[in-house]
């Protein structure tokens, strides 16, 4: 049990502990906002070796596109209501079908460094010119969403997961003013695992895009890609899926890293010879 016998103490099954200052939770909070960013700036490397092959691509287009337009064609999701759009901007029609005046990534398609499969308007977006390799991962996509309970549940947790992967970095700066010896609440157990939660939040994301490129590879073969070809899509969707588990690496670490900091700066601390 705990009972104050001071300001800035009190006394928990006999012991006596202090509590840290405001000045503490303050200068904690700062130090635990430097350590994310720097945990942060590691991301690059897990991203970068995907940005430098699709950029690689582009010369190579013209090897992947036939193969994509048999893939949706063998696919079925033209039966599906799938569509195609070879374009970068969505129309007035479709805006509203999504939401009102949203451009999804635009620039980056048409710089054919993205695709995107958008499950709202059941549409494949890619530079056709530039970035087909990306489609057969994004047909994978329209598979996982219109083809399996699982994988289109997968889909719709990757919003929630952003969010409570967020919601885990604020928690994460919430200071520790009991001890750690005290009884557990629910918030307890949020602040000591917010990092574990964080990083399990993103895991929904990274199956689904597992499994998207594993059924656009598989869709790529039966359209007759070519072996050597094949052999580098492989290698193109590892990269890509290497960034997302990156991501989700990175997050989970850095939500950790500020929980740690956090509690260092104001968890109440023993007084040995009060």
């Amino acid at each position: 049990m705990v009972s104050g016998i001071s300001q800035d103490t009190y006394i928990y099954n006999g012991k006596v502990y202090r509590k840290h200052s405001k000045q503490d939770a303050e200068t904690g909070y700062w130090v635990a906002m430097a350590a994310s960013a720097v945990i942060g700036a590691m991301l690059p490397p897990f991203s970068n070796p995907f940005q430098r092959q699709m950029v690689k691509e582009h010369a190579n287009n013209s090897l992947y596109r036939d193969a994509f337009e048999k893939s949706f064609a063998v696919s079925g999701l033209d039966k599906l209501g799938v569509k195609f759009a070879d374009t970068f901007f969505i129309s007035p029609q479709e805006a509203q079908l999504y939401k009102a005046g949203q451009k999804i990534v635009d620039g980056d398609i048409k710089a054919g460094l993205n695709a995107c499969y958008i499950p709202d308007l059941k549409i494949v977006k890619l530079n056709g010119e530039k970035a087909t390799i990306s489609g057969f991962h994004e047909l994978g996509h329209a598979m996982n969403h219109l083809q399996g309970k699982f994988t289109k549940f997968l889909q719709k947790c990757r919003r929630p997961g952003y969010v409570i992967a967020g919601l885990m970095g604020t928690i994460a700066l919430i200071p520790r003013n009991k001890p750690k010896e005290a009884d557990k609440n629910g918030m307890d157990f949020l602040t000591d695992n917010c990092g574990k939660i964080a990083f399990a939040a993103m895991l929904p994301t990274v199956a689904e895009e597992a499994i998207a490129s594993h059924k656009g590879i598989k869709l790529a073969k039966k359209a007759g890609l070519a072996e050597p070809l094949l052999k580098n899509l492989r290698k193109f969707y590892g990269k890509a899926l290497l960034s997302y588990l990156g991501y989700a690496l990175i997050t989970g670490v850095s939500v950790f890293a500020t929980s740690k900091i956090t509690e260092w700066f104001t968890r109440p601390t023993e007084v040995k010879d009060y």
